[in-house]
């Protein structure tokens, strides 16, 4: 029997028959209530309404709801999308607050999947398609988005190869690569082309990206390496609603490079001669001073790293999101603000700021208006204003100083306070002139990103499910480097004379100038149009949705230094998506694209991709008991795609002539006349690459979604890749840079990738949720335009795409013996015990060029996964999440491990070197002996250096508690949460030396690790 209080919840109600003899015929009332989800909270929109009656109602922003009543008999429905409807006895209630409880069966059945050009069904979706777990990138306290996305769904392969402020922006591929030509994936926020660093991570609804050609046929010549679709959030029917986020986080460099100290470096130089029968270059009085700095100016001892770099800075991330809205108008607004320090050391001295800092500002705005029952408007702005402040030198300058200068070359700064160095041009690149001398340089950028939608419902008007939409966006920015460059004075320093006075050389190697002004700027606009129409009813068992759309961009570049590159970029086409499902049962669909580039000549602008996919939900046969898999498709799609991001100049068609050609002298007065010269030769059949995609995949769900599983197989074929010919001899007349392109190359990709995920919720407030994705993707050349080597082993076809060549290093020469009767050495004729002994490959007895081989894998790894997970119980959460990569290389190599590479004293050298390197009394060395000049036999690509690039990180993890404080809640503060979390915690890798991410061989701006914690604070 239902209580008859004033104020009831439905939590014990069940629906039951009522005999009316049991009710009192009274005078109608007004019954108020509200209706509540599963946590207490308001939902707006519900529907209300009396069973058997025309009386209804929608509850408002709080959710709150006044009805007629007529009779005690009569009952309430609630219904809310995504929720149980439930059923409530009026009885004798004047007030009742009616709780919803979600319907999560309902939910998977509605649950929609943003695809191109729109969303479907998850249950229909045929094509290769994963989701990013938002709410755990969110989590992750990184300015870029791109490297929030490392490891989160299967497929995806990222890469940050720098941690600089503004630069730190990760690459992005998708299931490999297919090509040696552009491999980035196509990238749009809210449905045009934008990029993917300019969003905010907070601002982001849902991430998706489509893999196989019946996900993205429809983009057709942008469609070939994948797609990524980021959805910014929305208003949502309810009162206002304020979420704030503050975090602040220190930043710790890893792997910063190590080199040895002065006296090592010394002695080294003793060594290096003594390998040669040369006498000793110091002796050990001058060895004393370098270790003991006794002598500082003569006798430097400089730890370069330590004196520019600083190990720790901090960042600060912060965001403030304000969303709501009614039946007709509904908000979302976002700001952020951003600061993100750099590494270097800052001279107090100055006026201006050294430092790498970066000071951004996002701003997004996403309105959606009902104009009427059919007719609906959106509009979104979205940007950022951004500040970088770097110093006058670039980083890679910066890390290169590090790198080629020694610590006894010089000190840091004279006697006299001025920059040291020597006359030698490399000597001039004092690591602390360029931090903290040089100057700075401001870097600002402004991007404005506007988008107007409209949407016409024109079911009533001529056939249910068909509406017509619109979308037109206008996007400009502007970026200016403004260069306050400052030449500062050199000396070197050669000591005192006999009154004590230092002594400089005469002249100064530079003068001080002063600070200079340079400005480079660039602007650019796009503008993109797409007008669709769209179908989707059912008939039974029978359901049928449609896509015809037209679209065009055009981006033009305002301040191109040419006119030819000032000329409008433009791509148009249409695109076509039709779907069949048949009782929910079997699936099939077709999508296609028909759209082109004006790169390319008349007549062969436009192309034709077309793909077809079909599915099987066997889990939805009679026959099939899902107790155990209430879930089960399998999935099959093969079409074609393309890729007009071919690399080389614009309009490759063209001939270009070079009017800067040979000149000559005619006639009696000997006039001159300037020549022209054929430059670059045109190819009249240039185009696009095409590529062929097959995909097979299975999706699965256990015990209703504790378990879900999804494997995909895939395999592509690539034609068509835009190369220069390798077999146009030199005797044609053809310059090396006008030899023609042409779409000659072809390339193959294949492999596997899934996701495995455990997630339970507990009525005990506990709950888990578990998640692992993996890729392998191996891409292969298959046809390239090179000339044919003389050995087969040499020649690249069936080899990774970006396979290394190098030679296979058998260990050391042990003595004069072992060299005499090695093969004849054509690198260097004088090798020496310690020297790097090889393979003679093809056995000629001549150690050359041909006898490398491919050795390790590609830079860009064949397999990364991602696993990790989250536990919570009762407002206290720990979240972990890793990431890793195999079938990966690296070298260790470069000046900082080929010791004097240009001369004794030149190039600082890591002590991954010098505690492994070759001696009499260590044979069984890692590395080759010291040499007091270049050694060309051992300093070049081989084996030695070559390093297995797997890894494993602990990308992030988290500790958080959320609760909610009532004596707060008159203020509007309806809950916190504070957290504490890391980023690039841990990595164990087999390298040490360097970031297995890293870019610069043996040395770059390093990647950070963060410790973070912040709050979250809704209102």
């Amino acid at each position: 029997m239902i209580p008859l209080t004033s104020h009831a919840s439905l939590n014990n109600h069940r629906p039951a028959a009522f005999s009316a003899r049991s009710f009192r015929n009274v005078a109608s009332w007004v019954l108020k209530g509200k209706v509540v989800d599963e946590n207490g909270d308001a939902l707006a929109g519900a529907s209300v309404r009396v069973k058997n009656s025309t009386r209804n109602m929608v509850t408002d922003v709080s959710g709150n709801f006044i009805i007629e009543i007529e009779q005690e008999s009569e009952i309430l429905v609630i219904s809310y999308v995504g929720y149980k409807t439930k059923e409530q006895l009026a009885g004798t209630l004047r007030t009742v607050t009616i709780r919803l409880e979600p319907d999560e069966e309902n939910q998977k059945l509605n649950e929609v999947v943003v695809v191109g050009f729109g969303k479907q069904k998850k249950v229909s979706v045929t094509g290769a398609v994963s989701e990013a777990p938002i709410k755990n990138i969110q989590r992750i306290a990184t300015p870029s988005l791109s490297n929030a996305l490392a490891g989160s769904m299967p497929g995806i392969v990222t890469r940050q190869a720098s941690g600089e402020p503004g630069f730190d922006g990760g690459q992005v591929f998708i299931r490999g690569f297919g090509t040696w030509a552009n491999r980035s994936p196509l990238i749009l926020v809210d449905g045009v082309q934008r990029d993917i660093n300019t969003v905010n991570v907070q601002e982001v609804e849902s991430l998706t990206m489509l893999k196989d050609a019946s996900a993205t046929a429809v983009y057709g010549v942008q469609g070939a390496n994948g797609v990524i679709l980021i959805t910014t959030k929305r208003g949502a029917l309810g009162k206002p609603k304020v979420i704030f986020r503050t975090e602040t986080a220190a930043l710790t460099a890893m792997r910063m490079p190590e080199y040895i100290n002065g006296g090592e470096y010394a002695s080294l130089i003793n060594e290096a001669r003594a390998n040669v029968a040369l006498p000793a270059r110091y002796t050990p009085e001058e060895i004393r001073k370098f270790y003991d700095g006794s002598d500082p100016y003569l006798y430097p001892n400089v730890d370069w790293t330590n004196t520019v770099l600083k190990k720790n800075t901090w960042q600060s991330l912060n965001n403030l999101g304000v969303s709501g809205g009614n039946e007709i108008v509904k908000y979302y607004t976002n700001v952020g603000y951003t600061i993100q320090n750099g590494i270097y050391r800052q001279d107090p001295s100055n006026i201006y700021n050294n430092n790498a800092q970066l000071q951004r500002y996002n701003y997004r705005s996403n309105v959606d208006i009902n104009l009427s029952k059919t007719l609906a408007i959106d509009l979104g702005v979205g940007g950022i204003i951004q500040q970088g402040n770097y110093p006058g030198r670039s980083a890679p300058a910066i890390f290169d100083a590090l790198k080629v200068t020694s610590p006894i070359n010089f000190p840091v700064t004279n006697p006299d306070g001025s920059i040291a160095g020597k006359t030698t041009s490399y000597l001039q690149n004092n690591p602390y002139g360029f931090v903290t001398r040089s100057g700075y340089t401001r870097q600002d950028r402004n991007t404005i990103q506007g988008t107007f939608g409209a949407r016409w419902d024109l079911g009533k008007l001529l056939t249910q499910g068909l509406s017509l939409n619109g979308r037109f966006a206008y996007d400009h920015s502007y970026a200016a480097s403004t260069d306050r460059f400052k030449a500062y004075a050199i000396r070197q320093y050669l000591g005192k004379d006999a009154a004590g006075k230092d002594i400089y050389a005469s002249p100064n190697i530079r003068e001080e100038q002063a600070i200079g002004y340079g400005l480079n700027n660039g602007a650019s606009r796009a503008i993109y149009q797409e007008a669709s129409a769209n179908y989707n009813r059912a008939f039974g068992k029978h359901t049928l949705t449609g896509l015809l759309l037209y679209n065009r961009r055009e981006y033009i570049d305002l301040t191109a230094s040419s006119s030819i590159n000032n000329l409008p970029y433009r791509r148009q086409g249409i695109a076509a998506r039709a779907t069949y499902a048949y009782d929910k049962r079997y699936l099939a669909e077709f999508n296609m694209g028909y759209n082109g580039s004006e790169n390319f000549p008349d007549g062969k602008q436009y192309g034709f991709f077309p793909s077809g996919s079909v599915g099987w939900v066997v889990s939805n046969e009679k026959f099939w008991n899902p107790k155990v898999i209430n879930n089960l498709k399998i999935r099959a799609s093969y079409g074609q795609v393309g890729n007009d991001a071919i690399g080389g100049r614009r309009f490759l068609f063209l001939t270009t002539i070079n009017k800067g050609g040979q000149s000559t002298f005619f006639g009696d007065n000997q006039a001159y006349f300037q020549g022209y010269d054929e430059d670059q030769i045109g190819n009249a059949d240039v185009t696009w690459e095409v590529s062929n995609k097959a995909n097979l995949g299975l999706d699965l769900e256990l015990f209703n979604g504790a378990i879900t599983l999804q494997v995909d197989a895939f395999k592509e074929k690539r034609n068509g890749i835009l190369i220069q010919r390798g077999v146009i001899p030199r005797v044609t007349g053809f310059y090396p840079w006008a030899i023609p392109y042409a779409n000659l190359g072809e390339a193959k990709n294949h492999g596997l990738d899934g996701m495995l995920e455990f997630k339970q919720n507990f009525a005990s407030s506990f709950f888990y949720n578990v998640r692992g994705t993996f890729t392998y993707a191996r891409s292969i050349l298959v046809k390239n335009d090179d000339p044919i080597p003389k050995y087969d082993y040499q020649s690249f076809i069936g080899q990774r795409i970006d396979q290394p060549l190098g030679l296979v290093a058998l260990g050391f020469f042990k003595d004069q013996a072992e060299i005499d009767a090695s093969p004849q050495q054509k690198y260097m004729t004088n090798v020496r015990p310690g020297d790097i002994k090889y393979q003679d490959t093809n056995g000629d007895n001549v150690i050359d060029d041909f006898d490398r081989v491919p050795i390790g894998y590609a830079r860009t790894p064949e397999i990364v996964y991602g696993a990790g997970g989250t536990i919570g119980y009762k407002g206290f959460e720990l979240g972990l999440f890793f990431t890793g990569a195999a079938n990966v290389s690296t070298f260790v190599d470069g000046p900082s491990m080929y010791p004097f590479q240009m001369g004794e004293g030149t190039y600082n050298i890591l002590r991954e070197y010098y505690d492994n390197r070759w001696t009499p009394s260590n044979p069984e060395a890692r590395y080759p002996r010291a040499s007091p000049m270049e050694n060309p036999n051992n300093n070049r690509t081989n084996s030695l250096y070559l390093r297995n690039g797997a890894y494993l990180r602990l990308k992030s993890a988290e500790v958080a508690y959320g609760f909610k404080i009532s004596g707060l809640r008159r203020f509007g503060l309806e809950s916190v949460r504070a957290f504490v979390n890391g980023m690039n915690l841990i990595t164990w890798d087999h390298i040490k030396v360097i970031d297995p991410e890293s870019n610069y061989g043996t040395g770059g701006y390093p990647l950070q690790r963060s410790i973070n914690g912040g709050l979250q604070l809704t209102f």
